[in-house]
């Protein structure tokens, strides 16, 4: 029966030594998990092999082939974080006080060594090893709390501007419509029953003037159902081939005609996707919408979806859309989620669409994001949460967790310095 190791992190020794290896292995293979090489070469292919896994590397300098150094500095480029260390002869002195002053090493050991001084310097420097990986995690989550920070802040934004503008320009609206409806008949009351010289042009006006009410009154509907900005019910359960290919089928004799080729790449172990049904599908229909609207025949939209790990190890479904259009370079793509953003070759088209998507991925614990594609195209990403109960790690708490763990990394770095 195994025992339980001191570390979950390895150690590799690089050695041509063999019997130096076996010592060590002897004295620390029941404590740690241990790798050996007998050359640099071999000595990064275990690197290689196990990556972030191995916390530590000890190396002798002088091995056939490449120094223990030049292995030192190939290590760092392929795991930061690792912990150096460089075990020398005295004749290697000036080596070793080099390869500590330009930071490819933690620290150099003197051959022989002892072997309780090495138990109390590995113990260090994989303790340093993990609160270097934890701080790591931590700056990687704390880029995620303020984006979810400031995601927040954007949908309170758009939900109080959504509820101004339906609050006073609804009741307007009404007026103006009324007032467009009537028009004609009342033309006819002034003129006492006779026919305008240019009937057309009244009809014209008349269906010009309604069809913009129109668009005005669907804007402020889109911004009225994005705006409320409360966590929704992910109770439906959703099979995201089947939804993409209902898009398909309904927006088939838009796409046929604009000759867009449309391709889905799902991970065929993507597992369903527990969503607010409405408000998702409807997601799907406002980027098939917004696609339909920016991209000019010929051109491709590309859809994948893949489960993946965030900064805080929490599973999540990824979804790409990347499509071929010709996006103008001022056209920024974090401008893409702005309802009143005017795009440059689309001068009369609001944002109002992708604002509503951006809310529903925020109302499902996800964020959506966009970039520009080189040599030309766009690309949206929407990350979802696959756990429908899980709430994004609140800002106050991340910084109680920041703080007392630089107090603690502080306090090994003293260790370590003594």
């Amino acid at each position: 029966m195994s025992c339980q190791k001191l570390s979950p992190y390895h150690i590799l020794y690089v050695d041509d030594e063999e019997k130096a290896l076996h010592y060590f292995k002897e004295i620390f293979g029941d404590e740690y998990t241990i790798h050996t090489a007998t050359n640099a070469k071999d000595g990064f292919s275990v690197l290689q092999q196990y990556g972030p896994r191995i916390g530590l590397l000890l190396t002798d300098q002088r091995m056939p082939g490449h120094t223990g150094v030049e292995l030192m500095e190939h290590a760092k480029k392929l795991n930061p974080n690792l912990v150096r260390i460089l075990v020398t002869a005295y004749t290697d002195y000036q080596a070793a006080v080099d390869a500590v002053n330009s930071g490819r090493c933690f620290r150099y050991l003197h051959k022989p060594w002892d072997p309780d001084e090495l138990s109390v310097v590995i113990k260090h420097a994989l303790d340093y090893y993990h609160a270097m990986i934890e701080r790591e995690r931590l700056l990687a989550e704390k880029a995620d709390t303020v984006r979810n920070m400031l995601s927040a802040d954007k949908v309170s934004g758009l939900g109080i501007l959504a509820e101004g503008l339906n609050h006073h320009l609804r009741n307007a609206l009404t007026v103006v419509r009324a007032f467009i409806d009537l028009a004609p008949m009342k033309l006819m009351e002034e003129i006492g029953g006779a026919h305008p010289r240019d009937p057309s042009f009244w009809l014209e006006v008349q269906s010009q003037a309604q069809s913009q009410l129109e668009r005005i009154q669907s804007l402020l509907a889109r911004l009225a159902e994005a705006s409320h900005a409360k966590r929704v019910n992910r109770a439906d359960q959703c099979n995201l081939t089947t939804v993409l290919g209902e898009m398909i089928d309904v927006f088939s004799a838009e796409l046929g005609e604009k000759n867009l080729n449309v391709d889905i790449e799902i991970d065929p172990n993507l597992p369903p996707l527990m969503v607010h049904g409405p408000r998702f599908r409807q997601m799907w229909r406002l980027i098939f919408m917004e696609e339909l609207t920016h991209l000019s025949p010929g051109d491709s939209i590309q859809i994948s979806a893949m489960v993946r790990k965030d900064a805080r190890g929490q599973s999540q479904v990824v979804m790409y859309v990347r499509d071929t259009g010709a996006w103008e370079g001022k056209d920024k793509p974090v401008n893409l989620f702005d309802p009143f953003y005017t795009r440059s070759r689309k001068p009369d088209d609001f944002g109002v669409n992708m604002m509503a998507c951006y809310v529903t991925m925020h109302l499902h614990g996800g964020l959506a994001e966009a970039r520009h594609l080189e040599p030309r195209g766009l690309e949206l990403k929407l990350s979802l949460p696959l756990d429908p109960s899980f709430e994004p790690k609140k800002e106050e708490d991340f910084f109680n967790t920041l703080v007392t763990h630089e107090k603690r990394w502080k306090h090994r770095e003293e260790m370590v310095a003594a």
